[in-house]
């Protein structure tokens, strides 16, 4: 298999709130070709879905988990609470037992996104 893209699509009842999140706050580029909220993460996209049948906060926010992976998870995880206060903390910035810095937030949805720094 040659898989062309990588676009996770994250339906929601809230599109405002999700976009200003995964744009404003997180500073995602936002990608002007798609008529839907699309952001580019790493090479992949993140497509936020206006769906009719979705409501609610998510029942299971650990089954499907957003990884930012970036240099400095310290630095990103304070420059995002700054620009949102608002957002939700599931966990501050953590080593780890395998080294690396892990922080989890939770989007308007209550889905996690997590910033990863991995060990040089």
């Amino acid at each position: 298999m040659r898989v062309r893209e990588l676009t996770l699509m994250v339906g929601t009842g809230r599109i405002a709130e999700m976009t200003s999140f995964y744009g404003t706050a997180l500073g995602l580029e936002r990608v002007a070709k798609f008529r839907d909220p699309v952001f580019e993460a790493a090479g992949g996209f993140i497509r936020l879905l206006d769906h009719s049948e979705i409501s609610g906060p998510t029942l299971e926010p650990a089954r499907m988990q957003i990884n930012l992976f970036v240099d400095d998870v310290g630095a990103e995880f304070e420059r995002v609470i700054a620009a949102d206060p608002s957002i939700r903390v599931h966990r501050q910035p953590e080593r780890e037992s395998w080294g690396g810095l892990v922080a989890t937030l939770l989007d308007p949805d209550g889905n996690f996104v997590q910033l990863l720094e991995l060990v040089e």
